[in-house]
C-alpha cells in the first residue's frame, strides 16, 4: 500500500471516529441536563441510564457473533445501519411529548444503539491493523478526542443559549454524516483492496476465516483477559458517574450547563499528547504496563474529584483523562489484538468494550442512587473505591 493510500486509509477511518465522538460527547455528556428538561428525577435518569448501558451489555455479544458470521453485510454497513438507528430514535424525540415512559423507552433505545455502535467503529479501525496496514488508531482516536472537544464547549453553550432539545437536532446531523463516512471504507472481507495484507497473502491463508470460537468457549479459553475485564468495568463506574453526573457535581460549586461543556472539553483536549504519541509509547513500553498504568491513574483522577473544593480542581482532575482513560483506550484495543487471535478478535474488542458498559451501567445506576438518598460527595466516595479495586485487579491479571 502506497503513501497515499495509506492517508487515504487513515481519513477514511478518521471520518468514522470524529462524529462518532462528536455524539458521545453530546450525549453522553449532556445526558442528565436533557433528561431534567424533560422533569425525570436524579434516580430516574440513573434507572434510565443503568437500562441503557444493560441491554447494550446483553446485546453485544449476540453483535460481535452476528459480524464474526456476517456474510452479505460489511463492518462498515452494520456500523451504517446502528448509526440510522441513532438518528431514527432522535428524531422521535424531537416530536415526542414529555411523558416518562415514552420518553424513557426512546431515550434507552438511543443511547443504546450509540454505544453499540462504539466496539463496531473500534473493530473497523482493527480489521486493517491486524491486516499489517498502516492505519494510526491512536491518532484516529485522538482527533475523535479532539472532535468530542469542542462538540462538549459548543453544545454547553447551545443548550444554555436554546434549548435542551438542540442535543437531538446534533445528534441527526452527525450521524447523517457518519452514515455518509461508512460507504466510503471497504471491509469486505473476501473481496476489495483492503482484503489482502501489505504481503500480499492469499485470501484463502487470511486467519480470520478459521471458525471463531462460541462465548462459552473463548470465556474458558481466555479466563485471565475475562478477569481484567472485571478490573476494566470497575474502572469505568467512576468514569461514568464523573461524566454522566458532571452537572451535578459541578451545581454546589456554582457550575453551570457551560461549565459541564468546559469540564468535558478540558478532559478530552488531554487525551490528545496520549493518542497520538501512542505509537511511538508503543515502541517503549509494553501493553500491559500501559494498561496498569491507565488503571492507576483513574483512581488518582477520582481521587482528586473527590478531595476538590471548586471548578478549577475538578478541571485538574479531568486533565488526568491524558494518563487514565486515554491511555487505556488506545492501550485495550493493541492489547486485546496481542492477546487475542484473529478469529476471536471482534468476540474480544467487543467484550472489552461491554467491560466499558458494565461500569456504565453500575455507575448510571449506582450514581443516580446516591445523589437520590445522600449526596455528591457520596457518590464520588464509594466510586472512588470501586475504582482503587478495579486497579488492583487489572495490575493483578495483565498478562504479556
Amino acid at each position: 500500500m502506497d503513501r497515499h493510500e495509506n492517508a487515504k486509509l487513515n481519513l477514511q477511518y478518521i471520518s468514522m471516529q470524529m462524529p462518532y465522538w462528536m455524539g458521545y460527547s453530546v450525549l453522553g455528556t449532556f445526558t442528565s441536563v436533557f433528561l431534567l428538561s424533560r422533569q425525570f428525577s436524579n434516580g430516574q435518569i440513573g434507572l434510565v441510564l443503568a437500562i441503557a448501558n444493560l441491554v447494550a451489555t446483553l446485546l453485544q455479544p449476540f453483535i460481535a457473533s452476528f459480524a464474526d458470521r456476517m456474510k452479505k453485510l460489511t463492518l462498515s454497513h452494520l456500523a451504517a445501519v446502528m448509526a440510522a438507528f441513532v438518528v431514527g430514535f432522535s428524531l422521535i424525540l424531537i416530536v415526542l411529548p414529555s411523558q416518562f415512559l415514552p420518553v424513557a423507552l426512546i431515550y434507552i433505545l438511543l443511547y443504546t444503539s450509540l454505544i453499540l455502535l462504539q466496539p463496531i467503529t473500534i473493530s473497523v479501525g482493527t480489521f486493517f491493523i491486524s491486516r499489517g496496514y498502516g492505519l494510526n488508531f491512536g491518532v484516529a482516536r485522538g482527533l475523535g478526542s479532539l472532535a468530542f472537544a469542542g462538540a462538549s464547549a459548543v453544545t454547553g453553550v447551545l443548550i444554555e443559549r436554546y434549548s435542551a432539545n438542540v442535543i437531538l437536532y446534533l445528534m441527526m446531523g452527525i450521524f447523517l454524516f457518519f452514515i455518509v463516512a461508512t460507504f466510503w471504507i471497504d471491509t469486505r472481507k473476501k473481496a476489495g483492496k483492503y482484503s489482502v495484507s501489505l504481503t500480499e497473502m492469499e485470501v484463502s491463508a487470511i486467519p480470520e476465516l478459521e471458525e471463531p470460537s462460541s462465548l462459552p468457549v473463548f470465556i474458558k479459553k481466555y479466563k485471565r483477559f475475562m478477569v481484567l475485564l472485571i478490573g476494566v468495568s470497575m474502572l469505568f463506574v467512576f468514569h461514568t458517574i464523573g461524566n454522566s453526573y458532571m452537572y451535578q457535581i459541578l451545581a454546589p460549586l456554582g457550575g453551570t450547563e457551560a461549565n459541564v461543556g468546559s469540564s468535558l472539553s478540558i478532559a478530552a483536549v488531554s487525551e490528545l499528547p496520549t493518542m497520538f504519541l501512542f505509537t511511538w509509547l508503543l515502541t517503549r513500553f509494553r501493553c500491559k504496563t500501559l494498561i496498569r498504568v491507565a488503571a492507576f491513574f483513574f483512581t488518582v483522577k477520582a481521587v482528586l474529584m473527590l478531595a476538590a473544593g471548586n471548578i478549577a480542581m475538578i478541571n485538574v482532575a479531568q486533565s488526568l483523562q491524558m494518563l487514565g482513560f486515554a491511555l487505556h483506550t488506545t492501550a485495550s484495543v493493541y492489547y486485546t489484538n496481542q492477546i487475542i487471535p484473529q478469529k476471536d478478535l471482534i468476540k474480544g474488542q467487543t467484550l472489552m468494550a461491554t467491560a466499558n458498559t458494565i461500569g456504565g451501567i453500575v455507575g448510571s445506576f449506582l450514581g443516580g442512587q446516591l445523589l437520590n438518598f445522600f449526596s455528591v460527595q457520596a457518590m464520588l466516595l464509594i466510586g472512588t473505591i470501586i475504582s482503587a479495586v478495579g486497579t488492583i485487579i487489572v495490575f493483578l491479571a495483565a498478562e504479556d
